[in-house]
């Protein structure tokens, strides 16, 4: 998804999270005759589901069809929650509960690619949070599918005992194994921590100044200020390196040898012609 789109997307998406805690604010404020229970329930349900596609915009990387699918199935969700609400009285019987599983179904669905948005793009080089990430992704899907087959089989109540407690466990290894792999990406050492540059912490760089074109060396990644004028000057210098921290010195390749993600041409190694 393109940056610009991004943006466009959260500004629409907050703009619906604002108006509804608007219109919420005001209809508690009136008397319940002003405001209908089925309003209420519109304007919270918006508001909520705007809250999702913020985080699917939020999150969204490459993964064009899986960000697609999240947003159709909370779109589709969302959708027969309020045909719901304001035509219930038309819906009976298995109609109603079909109908009603239609729309947890839909809600489910986008909760697992919304969670697979999250996961996947997570990077660690650690097999632990290899391990974990892969479990997560497998339970959740695991999870969803039991939730999906209880649902058709069984409807929203009545489930079997042995169905619910496989359930249980699947959603409770899905949480802790997604908690573990944010854990593990944010806190574990990363590919390339412990891999020096080439160029070390601070190296001499001849420059002109840009106020007084006074040409001297200063030191790389450190405050100076210039020896003529006394302008504040600061050179960074920071060697290439994959998201995942593996120092690109002399690599020539156009993905990462670590982790496998594509390396921006700019980020590549070409050595100095002869």
């Amino acid at each position: 998804m393109r940056r610009t789109h991004k943006q466009v997307l959260l500004w629409v998406f907050l703009g619906f999270v604002a108006a509804a805690m608007l219109a919420a604010i005001v209809a508690i404020i009136l008397p319940d005759k002003y405001v209908s229970s089925e309003l209420m329930g519109t304007i919270v349900l918006v508001g909520l589901y705007s809250l999702a596609g913020m985080i699917i915009v939020a999150i969204s990387r490459d993964m064009k069809w899986t960000t697609r699918i999240a947003f159709g199935a909370m779109a589709v969700s969302m959708s027969v929650f309020i045909l719901l609400i304001w035509f219930e009285q038309s819906f009976r019987g298995q109609t109603e509960e079909r109908v009603f599983n239609t729309a947890t179904i839909s809600l489910i669905v986008g909760f697992v690619f919304t969670h697979r948005l999250l996961i996947v793009p997570v990077k660690t080089p650690l097999i632990w949070g290899v391990v974990c990430k892969r479990t997560a992704l497998i339970f959740a899907g695991f999870s969803a599918a039991i939730h999906i087959v209880g649902l058709l089989n069984y409807g929203f109540y009545g489930w079997d005992d042995a169905v619910v407690r496989l359930l249980g466990i699947a959603l409770v290894i899905a949480a802790g194994s997604s908690i573990a792999t944010g854990a593990i990406a944010i806190f574990g050492p990363k590919a390339g921590d412990d891999e020096p540059g080439i160029l070390g912490e601070s190296i001499e760089v001849e420059l002109t100044c840009p106020r007084c074109d006074h040409a001297q060396t200063i030191r790389s990644n450190r405050d100076a200020r210039c020896d003529h004028c006394r302008l504040k000057l600061k050179i960074v210098v920071e060697e290439p390196r994959c998201s995942c921290g593996y120092l690109l010195y002399q690599l020539e390749s156009d993905t990462c040898p670590e982790c496998g993600s594509a390396i921006a041409p700019d980020d590549r190694w070409f050595p100095s012609p002869t």
